[in-house]
């Protein structure tokens, strides 16, 4: 027994006198994976970075490689298309004293319009825009649907022209403009389509432009036949002056111009679509009235909330050059009345365009040009940002049936769905 105890003492002897070394042991084997441990981590911190440094390089150069070219940065492309269903029905009318019919039609059309802008300095702007359409009638940009499947050929430049807008001048006031530039004036279609781009030099200064009167002037030197020499040519200068205004609710627009149209109507200077303006013989030549014309345009509107707002419009005008066998036909005018809101815009219009007041190479081919008069109803629904349904009705006839030129009183009515790009 006793030899029993004293192993026993022994042992637990033993293992106390060897506890301090295992602990000491232990505590070093710990430190020893605490630091590998510490050094495996920094050196996984320190690949991250690596591959992160990497990937946002790749990302750079992924960049570049996508990014686009400069010049095609500054450019801003818009444009639209139009369908259009179109039905026309004429009454039997007496023209000239001779009882003439006409038959009506049914068609279905297509406008195509694509463009771009681009800001080649801060001061100076560059533009042009493609439409389909006719080579030698600027007012239609049409194409009627039904050739067979054939391709549209009629395709040209609708617009081209730069616009310089100085920064030396307050406010940027100052704007000029050459080429085939977008319409400069403000005006209706009771003188101008639509789709009508003049042509020439011009010049528009908006004074106040912060402030809630602006007047504006916009001379303009407009080339409209070039057959020749300098002295042959049929040039337009033209002068407007004007002024829009702000007060609360109400937003107002007037204008006055003057534009002389030089020797067009003379011999040899005869655009290839008359559109209603009557020729007559002189000196066994065939020619037509010469035009200075002048006009004044007013317009104010009321917004009655956010999202609603009423208006009307008046065009007047007058040709104190008119000639001719017809020079009493002389004058012009019309006015809408129009209401909006939300999606939604209804507008009721009357013209009454003698055939002298104006020419009628430029005026409003829906309505039927000069010699006309009528009304028009339409009525607009926005389906969505770029999306539009037009519905319109004419109701027209020659203002004097007995001028050479006059067509039958007809009814017409438009379909149109807009979509822009």
């Amino acid at each position: 027994m006793r030899r029993v105890v004293s192993v026993l003492a022994l042992l637990v002897g033993l293992s106390l006198f060897a506890a301090p070394y295992a602990a000491a042991a232990t505590s070093a084997d710990l430190e020893a994976k605490i630091k590998a441990m510490e050094q495996q981590l920094q050196s996984m911190k320190q690949q991250l970075k690596q591959v992160q440094t990497t990937q946002q390089q790749q990302a750079v150069d992924v960049a570049a490689k996508s990014k686009l070219p400069s010049w095609l940065e500054r450019m801003t492309f818009f444009g639209d298309v139009r369908f259009r269903y179109e039905h026309t029905s004429y009454d039997d009318t007496d023209l000239q004293g001779v009882n003439t019919s006409k038959d009506g039609k049914d068609r279905f059309r297509v406008r195509l319009r694509f463009g771009v802008r681009s800001q080649i300095h801060d001061d100076v702007e560059v533009g042009l825009r493609m439409a389909t359409g006719s080579d030698d009638d600027p007012t239609s940009t049409n194409q009627t649907m039904g050739n067979y499947f054939g391709e549209i050929q009629s395709w040209g430049v609708d617009q081209v022209y730069v616009k310089y807008t100085p920064s030396y001048l307050p406010q940027k006031m100052g704007t000029f403009s050459f080429g085939k530039v977008p319409q400069p004036f403000v005006t209706s279609k009771i003188i101008w389509d639509s789709d009508v781009v003049p042509e020439g030099a011009f010049l528009n200064f908006t004074f106040n432009k912060t402030g809630g009167v602006q007047p504006f002037v916009t001379g303009a030197y407009m080339t409209v036949s070039q057959p020749g020499e300098f002295g042959d040519n049929v040039l337009a200068p033209a002068l407007q002056a004007g002024a829009k205004a702000k007060f609360g609710a109400f937003k107002l627009t007037g204008a006055a111009g003057y534009t002389s149209w030089g020797d067009l109507g003379d011999n040899g200077h005869l655009p290839p679509n008359l559109h209603g303006t009557p020729t007559y013989s002189e000196g066994g030549s065939l020619r037509t009235t010469n035009y200075g014309v002048v006009d004044v345009y007013a317009k104010g509107a009321f917004k009655f909330s956010k999202k609603g707002s009423v208006g009307l419009w008046g065009h007047y005008l007058t040709n104190q050059d008119s000639d001719g066998p017809y020079q009493n036909k002389d004058t012009g005018y019309g006015g809408a009345a129009f209401v909006t809101y939300d999606k939604f815009k209804f507008e009721v219009l009357y013209k009454n365009v003698e055939a002298n007041a104006s020419p009628g190479f430029i005026a409003d081919s829906d309505s039927s040009y000069v010699n006309r008069k009528g009304w028009q109803v339409e009525a607009q629904y926005k389906m969505w940002k770029y999306g539009k349904l037009v519905l319109t009705y004419y109701n027209t006839e020659p203002e004097d049936a007995d001028i050479p030129g006059a067509t039958n009183k007809s009814q017409t009515i438009f379909v149109n769905t807009i979509f822009k790009f």
